[in-house]
């Protein structure tokens, strides 16, 4: 038996990020991270290795916090953050030299982010100055200790909603802007001012300009929008383009585009994808269409704090972008072309949650189910890992996860892992705890988590899963928890328990527990309020009640997007979400614990919910982190993150045990019952039934093991007792054995990325051709569509492993057995159909993910209520006109009058999902699978080239490539109910903007979209639309065009 993983364990573990390559890939620095226990502080430092020499070399030796290193183009210097005392400031270090740092920051209130000019003269960084006097009145006292920045201040007042973040704290009328000094110190020039924050930013490659992403515009803090901006070394501020929620702005090389991250409209629950637009200014072209997967690393974790930005990364010529992004369960490294050609570069089954590229070589930065990060350098084809920071994990208990997956109701596949104690005997019962991520949109994968090794190493059953709403399953999968909390992801946590407890027959039914932070502590508190099965829930930094959280936290806009639009949605709607609702119901003992400075999930929710069941009598406690935000468990102080897991193991232990049962499986009911009587009030809350696992609901293993060549060397340990010396002098510290099995890279970029021979041969190949959009769709189960054939995921290379595979699990098969008596009835799993093949995209022209129908549940078991109703079509009251106005369509893959055009598709057909026919005429499709109502000229007449006055293309969106030619009456675009455009008569129901005729111009009214309409980036109520107008309403931008 080996020592299990525990709650102290927290200080012997060192963690890896930012790494960063010298421009000619022979040396990479990066922050190693530790917590250190005679300081309650967490300490960082600067790494530098040779990759090809015997001696890493060791460049900050002080403990403290020293972050984001950064190469100067020579490759002689780094450039990076340092805590010296109240705040962060730049240091300069020559590393070839050596001695000591060069501060070249100033800043009362701090500095980050630190970015060499492409020339070498300047640094950019961000600073944080006052840009708003009149929301403080500071004390003008010195502050009571160096550490301290500033005293409380006299008063703050709020005129925006910006007005405080989390792990931030109170803005105080402080905003974050971008500055310029020279590299070799002088004085710092601002070069952005206001209230607003730069979120990001990068120079041009002549050193002239920096782009810089955020929102300059009046009310900003009123609005989702994050612009571009071009801004001079003067202080000149010039709009690139707008009308996205976007990151990450990245100069090309060659200076003709920008690159940046966003998602295809503004709405939530949409996945980030990558784009590009000219520096000149332009449209912005989406790069990532074919791939349904979001940019960046989404997987969740208490390893690390956050996500920061998502990195992008240009090949030496500017005809590539190497970017992350996030699949089932994982994180992979990615390449596209300019032409939206899409290759897989490193993957498998592992989280990689940073890189950075140059001259041929890769570093990564990847944590897996069994080691919290290590580096990894790609060269040529072939991969190695070259640190181990951990080698103290290898005499521990790690429970090596399970890969299982479960069947909704209603056809959709969820994904889950089980983890099992090193005690776990199949022929006896143990407890079980059910975790629940936060997000709603982050997801759980193959990554190390502290929290959850410490509950399998303590006795229990682990079990945790990806519901609907979670990242890494494509973005329908992501947005059907969109207004939704409560509803499908509730019926999918139950369904993988019910299913886990029917598989595994191992699982004591009368021991179970619940827990999860953020929206996984809401659906913590909403299920004991649901059902009696759980014994322990633990909802950690949670909400409990959503009419008091709707306006009341740092990201308001977001949030009024997740659960309807201001003003509020519905009152009666979002407490019949809330968990308090059914407080009265609660018979679980439940343990809330929250950061007194959390601005996301106020610690207010946590009261609430205390104080309400502590009033009825009910088994409740609630644990106060004093300072601490509500990334506690990934950044908090490091002895308040182990108070915190030494109190969520002692409620479970408490009100579970730790030991399994004698009593033999097969004596437990395959499931426990919901309660079983409700009050009347309560009646409305839909619950979900166990049901028998059929046969052959298995999909595919979606990932492949990723291996790595076994060439780890040790990583200099950063103890305490190291430091005591303030000397940065740097240190030359003897490598283990030398690195000398990968060759030296070759300068071109482009060499990187090849494909290995399929037996897993170390010698490279010429690269794969571009994967086509149809495979990128089978990186994710198309749990949309249970039945659909799956296509073979993104073939990676693979060099002989440095891990074994983790087990996948099958579901077994299940003999026939009575069910106990529920709450709930079953619906009956929709009978599948048959997918028809997809067009296959060409080299340079990516075929957009198809809009997917949704599974229909029978009448006799409706899903819970949505969170707002979706729109009704109402029939016309006008007499039909005559049958010749049928909408004129230009298909992607098609004519305009092919014969399905005009006619709804029948149920299974390929065309379901984009079902055309004219807005006054009946539908024989359901309603939930009508996705377009369409009303304007004859195609005949387009075909012909003229007669119309107008005509609209869709650019992107759910039906991008299409155009509808506009007659002379009234046209109404919007979404009914989702994504769909609806152009159509006065009686046509959904419509979220119109377009009529008024003097001879065409005009546009905004209806009441969720997110407005938008001309050219900019909301209307009303405008007169000109020639080449740009309109963006929902998911959809479309292109207005005169004909005549």
């Amino acid at each position: 038996m080996h020592p299990p993983i525990g709650a102290d364990d927290l200080y012997r573990f060192r963690w890896i990020d930012h790494a960063r390559l010298s421009p000619d890939g022979e040396r990479v620095a990066y922050q190693l991270t530790w917590a250190d226990a005679e300081s309650r502080q967490n300490r960082s430092r600067i790494v530098v290795r040779r990759l090809l020499d015997q001696e890493p070399i060791d460049t900050t030796t002080v403990p403290r916090r020293d972050h984001s290193p950064e190469w100067s183009p020579d490759g002689r210097s780094i450039a990076y953050a340092s805590r010296r005392g109240a705040v962060d400031q730049v240091f300069v270090l020559d590393v070839l030299r050596g001695g000591d740092a060069l501060q070249v920051s100033s800043l009362t209130e701090g500095a980050a982010s630190p970015t060499w000019s492409p020339d070498g003269r300047l640094i950019a960084f961000i600073g944080v100055v006052v840009g708003d006097p009149e929301a403080v009145v500071d004390d003008p006292r010195p502050p009571d200790s160096k550490d301290q920045l500033r005293r409380s201040p006299v008063v703050r007042v709020a005129r925006r909603l910006d007005y405080k973040h989390d792990g931030q704290g109170f803005v105080d009328g402080r905003y974050h802007h971008l500055f310029v000094v020279p590299a070799g110190g002088g004085e710092a020039k601002q070069l952005t001012s206001g209230a607003w924050d730069v979120t990001g930013f990068d120079w041009s490659p002549d050193s002239s300009t920096l782009v810089v992403s955020g929102n300059a515009e009046p009310n900003s803090d009123l609005q989702r929008e994050l612009n571009l901006y071009l801004v001079d070394l003067q202080g000149g501020r010039h709009k690139l383009t707008g009308g996205f929620y976007l990151s990450s702005p990245s100069w090309s090389p060659r200076g003709d585009v920008i690159a940046f991250v966003a998602p295809n409209g503004l709405d939530a629950g949409l996945i980030e994808r990558l784009w590009i637009v000219p520096s000149s200014g332009g449209v912005p072209h989406c790069l990532t269409l074919s791939l349904d997967q979001a940019v960046g690393d989404s997987l969740i974790s208490d390893m690390r704090s956050g996500h920061g930005g998502v990195r992008l990364c240009w090949s030496k010529d500017g005809g590539r972008l190497y970017f992350l992004a996030s699949g089932p369960g994982v994180s992979a490294l990615y390449s596209c072309d300019l032409e939206g050609n899409v290759w897989p570069e490193a993957g498998g089954a592992r989280r990689i949650f940073d890189f950075d590229g140059a001259s041929g070589v890769f570093a990564l930065c990847a944590s897996d189910a069994s080691n919290p990060g290590e580096l990894h350098i790609v060269m040529q084809g072939a991969e190695a890992r070259i640190t181990d920071l951990n080698p103290w994990l290898r005499d521990r208990y790690i429970a090596q996860p399970e890969r299982h997956q479960f069947t909704a109701p209603d056809g959709w596949v969820i994904e889950g892992w089980l983890l099992k104690p090193e005690s776990f005997d199949p022929g006896r019962v143990h407890p079980l705890v059910l975790e629940i991520h936060g997000g709603p949109h982050g997801q759980y994968g193959w990554t190390f988590f502290h929290e959850l090794q410490m509950l399998a190493g303590m006795g229990y059953l682990v079990l945790y899963t990806n519901p609907r709403g979670s990242d890494g399953y494509g973005e329908r999968f992501r947005r059907e928890v969109v207004r939704d909390w409560g509803g499908k992801d509730f019926v999918d946590l139950m369904t993988s328990l019910d299913q886990i407890v029917e598989r595994t027959g191992a699982v004591d039914t009368t021991r179970l527990g619940v827990g999860g932070g953020s929206y996984g502590g809401y659906m913590t508190n909403w299920i004991i309020g649901q059902t009696d099965r759980f014994a322990a829930a633990v909802a950690m930094r949670s909400i409990s009640n959503l009419v008091s959280e709707y306006a009341q936290h740092d990201i308001v806009i977001w949030g009024s997007l997740e659960l309807g639009p201001p003003p509020y949605p519905d009152l009666d709607e979002l407490w019949r979400r809330s968990p308090i609702r059914n407080v009265q119901n609660i018979t679980t003992p439940l343990l809330l614990t929250c950061g007194e400075m959390d601005l996301r999930c106020a610690i207010s929710q946590s009261e609430e919910m205390f104080g309400a069941m502590r009033l009825l009598g009910k088994t409740v406690e609630l644990v106060r982190f004093p300072e601490e935000s509500h990334d506690i468990s990934r950044g908090g102080r490091p002895d308040r993150r182990v108070e915190r897991l030494r109190r969520i193991a002692g409620w479970f232990e408490r009100f579970l045990g730790t030991s399994a049962s004698d009593r033999p499986a097969a004596a437990e009911a395959p499931a426990v019952a919901a309660r079983a009587a409700v009050t009347e009030a309560n009646t409305d809350t839909q619950t979900l039934v166990t049901r028998d696992l059929a046969a052959g609901h298995n999909l595919e293993e979606t990932v492949q093991a990723w291996a790595v060549a076994d060439m780890a060397v040790a990583e200099p340990r950063a103890v305490e007792s190291e430091f005591d010396s303030d000397s940065e002098a740097v240190v030359l510290v003897p490598e283990v054995e030398p690195f000398d099995a990968v060759p030296k890279a070759a300068p071109e970029a482009q060499a990187f990325g090849a494909e290995p021979e399929p037996a897993g041969k170390a010698q490279a190949t010429a690269r794969a051709e571009a994967t086509p959009a149809s495979d990128w769709q089978a990186t994710a189960p198309p749990v949309a569509e249970p039945a659909a054939v799956e296509e073979a995921p993104p073939v990676f290379p693979e060099p002989e492993p440095l891990f074994p595979e983790p087990e996948s699990v099958a579901p077994e098969e299940q003999p026939a057995a009575h069910e106990p008596e529920r709450l709930w009835q079953e619906p009956v799993a929709p009978e599948p159909a048959e997918a028809e093949p997809q067009p296959v995209a060409t080299a340079t022209e990516p075929v957009l993910p198809a809009a997917e129908p949704a599974p229909e549940p029978p009448p006799a078991a409706p899903e819970p209520e949505p969170l707002f109703p979706e729109p009704v079509e109402v029939a016309a009251t006008a007499p039909a006109p005559d049958p010749v106005a049928q909408t004129i369509i230009a298909w992607p893959h098609g004519t305009a009058d092919s014969a399905s055009n005009g006619a709804p598709s029948g149920p299974g057909g390929s065309e379901e999902a984009t079902s055309i026919i004219p807005a006054w005429q009946p539908s024989d499709v359901p309603e939930s699978k009508q996705t377009v109502s369409l009303r304007a000229v004859p195609p005949e007449v387009i075909d012909a080239g003229g007669g119309y006055p107008a005509k609209l293309t869709f650019e992107s969106g759910p039906f991008a490539g299409r155009m509808v030619a506009l007659p002379n009456q009234m046209v109404t675009v919007g979404r009914a109910p989702d994504n769909d455009v609806v152009v159509g008569d006065a009686a046509t129901s959904g419509r979220h903007g119109r377009i009529e005729v008024r003097g001879g111009a065409f005009w546009i009214s905004d209806l009441g979209s969720t997110n407005g309409t938008l001309v050219n980036g900019e909301p209307v109520i009303e405008k007169q639309l000109n020639h080449g107008d740009l309109i963006a309403i929902g998911q959809n931008t479309i292109r207005f065009t005169l004909e005549s």
